[in-house]
């Protein structure tokens, strides 16, 4: 099995760049760990996310605006 740990991969990118490892993340086959700050970039790449808060795990299936909806 295939795992990727990413940790701010968009930081020092230009967009060109960015839109790059966009396209590669998703031909990817395997699983992502992504710690990222930039809601574009996950939009883009993640299907679930996993929150920790206070030492507890949960689950939201979609991207980043999936996430942001459900918590509101």
């Amino acid at each position: 099995a295939n795992f990727l740990l990413l940790d701010e991969p968009t930081n020092n990118l230009d967009i060109a760049a960015a839109e790059v490892l966009e396209d590669a993340l998703a031909d990817f086959e395997g699983t992502l760990l992504v710690i990222s700050h930039d809601r574009y970039f996950l939009d883009r790449v993640v299907d679930r996310i996993v929150e920790l808060d206070n030492g507890t795990l949960t689950e939201f299936i979609g991207n980043f605006s999936d996430y942001q909806a459900a918590k509101q």
